[in-house]
């Protein structure tokens, strides 16, 4: 059935993030409900087609080196998720249109794939760890931020082939010049699709969007 907010919330086994951004992920984090690392948690992946794509060859080629190159931008790197005071690059996976943004330092005299080795290790592991859940978990709440009507519809169609147990998905679009969350009214079964300010950092909202959610054992 069409799900608001309120009907969407309650116990989980597992929270993923789906990008845009690192938003999602951070506030799943600072809510206590992300228990791991995801492959799209600490990325920019704007189209949510291209996610979609990448989750149905089940990350298949993903950040593979001779996809990838450097683009305009840089960020701050973040060891082991503790941000620290080094720049980091911005290289994307041409391949999936996914932006990696804090993975590979500034360091005067050596070149950004230097650290490409331990980056796809890293990378190959949370793709194996996200895979594993998604087959083992009995009920897994998505959160995108970022979609259209199509992409969501798509995208429940992937993960209906990727997952074990139940799911249901949380599509959230920061709308310019928004002060407060709105129904987006898509009235598609199992999903939840919000317009919310754009904003980054924006505590206030995401404690609204999460406020009732908990962790199931």
């Amino acid at each position: 059935m069409y799900m608001i907010l309120q009907e969407l919330k309650g116990a989980y086994t597992c929270y993923i993030s789906l990008g845009s951004s690192c938003e999602p992920a951070a506030h799943l984090r600072r809510k206590g409900l992300r228990t791991f690392s995801g492959p799209l948690d600490w990325s920019v992946a704007l189209s949510l087609t291209d996610i979609n794509r990448l989750l149905m060859n089940q990350f298949q080629g993903y950040m593979e080196l001779s996809n990838m190159g450097l683009i305009d931008g840089y960020a701050t790197y973040v060891d082991n998720e503790i941000v620290t005071p080094v720049k980091s690059y911005f290289v994307k996976d041409h391949q999936y249109n996914v932006i990696s943004v804090h993975d590979f330092p500034v360091v005067e005299g050596q070149d950004w794939t230097t650290f490409h080795p331990a980056f796809k290790e890293k990378i190959d592991r949370r793709c194996q760890r996200l895979l594993n859940h998604l087959r083992n978990s009995p009920n897994t709440l998505f959160i995108r931020w970022g979609s259209t009507y199509e992409e969501a519809l798509q995208l429940q169609t992937v993960l209906r082939s990727l997952t074990g147990g139940s799911f249901h998905i949380l599509i959230v679009n920061g709308i310019d010049g928004l002060n407060s969350v709105v129904d987006n009214g898509w009235a598609l079964p199992g999903i939840c699709s919000l317009g919310i300010p754009n904003r980054a950092g924006d505590d206030v909202t995401w404690d609204y969007l999460l406020d009732g959610f908990s962790l199931s054992s």
